[in-house]
């Protein structure tokens, strides 16, 4: 980088300049926050800086899209602007002598585009620059108007700053010297350039205010009187003057919000919340709007605090997005836990009505055939009635016939809605001026709609209109899913009576058949049947996709003997159909082993049953452990029957199956790869 202008940025009466606004190291003031705010907005930069040059480094006042807030004076593009004395554009950084070695140039944050107007106190005293910085080349620099802006707010923070010194210092000396400074100003402003020029800095930052919703305010602690910007005025919906007492503003603040909002007692001991979120209701239409206030206490000599000021910013739309996200997410955990259409149905109305802060929600079932609709719960606000109950659809005949096209219905002003004539009376009795309707088609047919009403006309705006959308479409869903889950639960129960039927039919027919065969072998016939039964009843209870493994072993169990004698321990874990089934009768046989021969042929014997996943090789092991106790000694039997064929062939016929006959009892263990005990 060239040489620095050193004659410039080491002159003692610049330094001397600088010294005496004593603005060096301050915290940050709305007041220039907001003209660089302008600036960046003007010249359309991600970066805008005001800019103080001392003897070795330049700090800055308000800055944004920057993050340092100082910088070396080696890496200062400021301080080539000072000789300049007005302003300096550098359309590419890295092909200016000056800059291009420059390493806030050739290193992050890689800035290639400069502009900067020089901020010049009354006596002619270069102290640094307002700039706007870009990490692109801009060849055609800044247009003549974002230019004369630019000087403008640079005029505007020297300004301030000698505003700012004749507040604070209280010198009877300095106060003389200001005077001069002050007439001068005056004198200079009342010629019609400088009229115009204010009149252009005061429209560029009224402008700026209003497109983004920011108000600004200067309180007197010891007055009570707040001097406010017009944009002030409108976010409060107050007629727009200069000034107001502050309990205009309080009154105005939402009732459970007013401990968050500072008071006259508050301020008068410092205590202020600085940084606030807060809801107020308008003076001009009584609407519900969130600000944002951002501020700071001014403290006097005797440092007690003296003025509160700050700016204010309607974020109404920001907190909605976030208040309704948030319910959003609190309908899908409450209504995941719904039993009843019912239940979700009033789960749903409770979020709407509570975040729409509509007078009315609910959801109605049609029924087109009967030419009724039920609303079997719903939510209501402070003076409207509930709707729950059966109603005839006769009486909104012109509703209907809109909700079956099928989409999302909005009306302001029932009243001077045409096409709802025939309805008039019917809202008029439910004391309903506006709403928003949400129709639920199957098969494309009306089958329920979403409602949400309103006492009063009123305009829907888009992101309601879509939140009603987004919790129709959520409870409907679950809705769909409760009755699938209902239709499914009646057709299981159907299925389990059909198969009792027909096993209890097998039973009879072997009965028949065997009649002259041994009787324990009939009634083994007839126990295994009862256990395919009994896990038939349980793969039903899952729609047959899969069931837990402690209720496998329990409803089998439960038919050879006392819940005390068993001991169950083990992972959930779901088994897959053909696995019940094969569990099913190898728990059957070993029980019933254990009733003739083993621990459960007395009352004090004992079952252990556990089972565990271990890693083999390749694969995932599920291996299943039958253990007794307290029961008579066992031996291997000599002849091997059907029984103990079956419980030889394994889990689902793997024939992984190791038997021993110990001192305590019988133990078997069982292997079977996983992933064929869960197969679907």
């Amino acid at each position: 980088m060239s040489d620095l202008p050193h004659s410039v940025l080491q002159d003692a009466h610049r330094l001397a300049a600088l010294e005496e606004y004593e603005i060096l190291d301050t915290p940050p003031e709305p007041a220039f926050d907001n003209i660089v705010s302008l600036a960046k907005q003007i010249c359309e930069t991600p970066v805008a800086l005001i800019s103080l040059v001392t003897g070795d480094r330049q700090w800055f006042k308000a800055r944004t899209g920057f993050e340092p807030c100082e910088t070396p004076l080696e890496q200062s593009v400021c301080a080539h602007a000072l000789p300049a004395g007005s302003v300096l554009i550098i359309p590419d950084l890295t092909l200016d002598e000056r800059t291009r070695q420059n390493t806030l140039v050739t290193g992050e944050p890689f800035i290639r585009f400069y502009a900067g107007a020089v901020l010049n106190t009354p006596s002619g005293e270069a102290i640094g620059t307002l700039c706007v910085i870009d990490n692109i080349p801009r060849p055609g620099g800044l247009s003549d108007a974002q230019i004369e802006a630019l000087q403008d707010l640079a005029e505007q923070v020297v300004t301030i700053l000698e505003l700012r010194r004749v507040i604070e210092d209280r010198n009877d000396l300095v106060i003389q010297q200001r005077r001069t400074v002050r007439s001068s100003l005056r004198r200079a402003l009342s010629s019609e350039a400088a009229r115009n020029k204010q009149y252009r800095v005061d429209s560029w930052l009224g402008s700026a205010q209003q497109a983004g919703g920011i108000g600004a305010f200067e309180l007197n602690v010891k007055t009570n009187i707040a001097r406010v910007t017009p944009e002030m005025c409108r976010l409060y919906g107050l007629p727009e003057s200069e000034q107001y007492p502050a309990p205009t503003f309080e009154a105005l603040t939402y009732e459970e919000d007013r401990h968050l909002v500072s008071d006259q007692s508050s301020r008068g001991d410092g205590n202020i919340i600085l940084d606030i979120e807060y809801r107020i209701r308008r003076v001009d239409d009584g609407s519900l709007r969130w600000l944002s206030r951002r501020g700071e206490v001014a403290n006097d000599d005797a440092g007690q605090p003296a003025l509160f000021r700050g700016t204010v910013q309607d974020v109404t739309k920001r907190k909605q997005a976030e208040i309704r996200q948030a319910a959003l997410l609190e309908l899908g955990d409450s209504i995941r836990d719904a039993r009843t259409t019912a239940e979700a149905a009033e789960i749903a109305s409770r979020v709407l009505g509570e975040n729409l802060h509509a007078g009315r929600v609910g959801f109605a079932i049609i029924d087109l055939t009967a030419d009724i609709f039920n609303v079997e719960n719903d939510w209501t606000g402070p003076g409207l009635k509930s709707m729950a109950g059966r109603h005839s659809l006769a009486n909104f005949k012109a509703t209907i016939k809109n909700a079956q096209i099928g989409i999302p219905i909005a009306v302001s002003d029932i009243s001077s809605t045409d096409w709802l004539a025939l309805d008039y009376d019917a809202y008029a009795g439910l004391q309903t001026r506006s709403f928003i309707k949400v129709p639920l088609m199957h098969g494309g047919e009306l089958v329920g709609l979403m409602f949400a009403h309103d006492e009063n006309p009123r305009d829907w705006a888009t992101d309601e209109i879509q939140f009603v959308v987004s919790i129709a479409d959520r409870t409907y869903a679950a809705i769909a899913k409760l009755q699938a889950e209902h239709e499914q639960g009646i057709l299981n129960q159907e299925l389990s009576h059909r198969l009792k039927n027909t096993l209890t039919m097998v039973q009879a027919i072997a009965s028949q058949t065997l009649r002259d065969a041994p009787q324990d072998a009939v009634e083994a016939f007839k126990q295994r049947i009862m256990a395919l039964s009994s896990a038939h009843n349980v793969l039903l209870h899952q729609n047959w996709s899969a069931a837990r493994i402690r209720s496998v072993l329990e409803s089998v169990l439960g038919l050879h003997g006392e819940a005390s004698q068993f001991s169950l321990r083990g992972p959930n874990l779901n088994l897959g159909p053909k696995a019940v089934l094969s569990l099913s009768l190898l728990l059957h046989e070993l029980a019933t082993n254990a009733l003739k021969y083993g621990s459960l042929s007395n009352m004090h014997g004992k079952v252990d049953i556990s089972w565990e996943i271990q890693r083999a090789q390749s694969q995932m092991e599920f291996i299943l452990t039958w253990r007794e106790s307290g029961g008579p000694a066992v031996i291997a039997p000599e002849k091997k029957g059907f029984g103990s064929r079956l419980i030889r062939f394994g889990l689902s016929g793997t024939g992984d199956a190791n038997i021993e006959y110990e001192k305590e009892g019988l133990v078997a263990r069982f292997k079977a790869p996983l992933a064929l005990i869960m197969d679907n």
